[in-house]
């Protein structure tokens, strides 16, 4: 730091006086001369101050900011690259299973459709199965008697025969992990079920072999079925309420090759999408029956 010039030298004393030599400032009091000179050296000190943080600081503004834009770019990047087809990324919820869930219109008649995709079916009953993480896919199976709670028809769980009866001539079997269903007052996949820690329940029938099954109740709600469309199981709904017949027409016309009803109206249930997303439908009631019982897909 350069030093401040003077008008006089170091090693000289310069006497001030105003004309009148009994008038001599105080020893300690500073000159107007002297107050001057400190405030121009304190002044030039923070000017060196800043001229030195101005050098460091621009350098390190200057890599933050680099930094901040390469991860920007990186982040950019695998964004890019998550959205890339055949990438093992987009496969992972293959792997892990999904319900491709669709809309469509059949005769002006609007259907959900639901296709479970690597997933796997059982049955069972109670509700504790909706707050299970491993579920993606589930469905009220068979209907609960009004009058004492019982399941209706046959059902089987795990090879065990928790009911019987035969109050519908529909059936859905799950014999290794693999459904079966059609119509038949008898059939062997009740006992394929009961030696192979299968599962069976009854329903009622509404389509076999792309023909309309006509059934008793004649009232419209809200249908759900679980079908065969081009050799997959889907599970399809109504968006509005239906008879049985006209529900069996809109199934036929979409091309079901075989399909059972599963329990209608605002019977709850939900899907996990590829996105990982929870779609519900129906409505979760506070006091279910005990023997509410579902179709799940693990």
């Amino acid at each position: 730091m350069s030093l401040i010039p003077h008008d006089i030298k170091d090693d000289e004393i310069r006497v001030i006086s105003s004309g009148n030599n009994n008038d001599h400032p105080a020893p300690n009091k500073p000159t107007r001369k002297r107050k001057w000179i400190v405030a121009v050296s304190i002044i030039a000190m923070l000017l060196s101050v800043l001229a030195i943080v101005y050098m460091i600081i621009p350098k390190n503004s200057n890599d933050d900011s680099l930094d901040i834009i390469t991860t920007e770019i990186t982040e950019y990047q695998e964004d890019i690259e998550e959205n890339i087809p055949n990438t093992i990324i987009e496969s992972e919820p293959m792997a892990h299973g999904f319900v491709s869930i669709s809309d469509t219109l059949v005769n002006k008649i609007p259907l959900t459709m639901f296709k479970p995709t690597n997933l796997t079916p059982t049955l069972q009953i109670g509700t504790d199965v909706l707050n299970d993480s491993t579920v993606r896919f589930v469905v009220q199976a068979a209907d609960v008697r009004g009058d004492n709670g019982g399941i209706v028809g046959a059902y089987v769980n795990k090879g065990e025969l928790l009911s019987k009866g035969q109050a519908k001539s529909g059936f859905c079997a799950i014999i290794g992990g693999k459904i079966n269903i059609g119509v038949a007052d008898a059939t062997p996949f009740l006992e394929q079920a009961l030696e192979t820690d299968g599962y069976f329940f009854r329903q009622y029938p509404l389509v076999v072999a792309n023909q309309i099954v006509e059934n008793r109740p004649k009232g419209k709600s809200l249908r759900k079925a679980l079908a065969e469309l081009n050799g997959e199981t889907v599970v399809i709904m109504s968006q509005e309420e239906m008879t049985f017949h006209d529900f069996s027409q809109s199934l036929v016309d979409l091309g079901v090759t075989n399909a059972v009803y599963l329990v209608g109206g605002k019977g709850y249930g939900f899907a996990i999408d590829s996105e990982g997303r929870k779609n519900e439908f129906g409505r979760q009631l506070k006091n279910m029956r005990p023997n509410t019982n579902y179709i799940v897909w693990r």
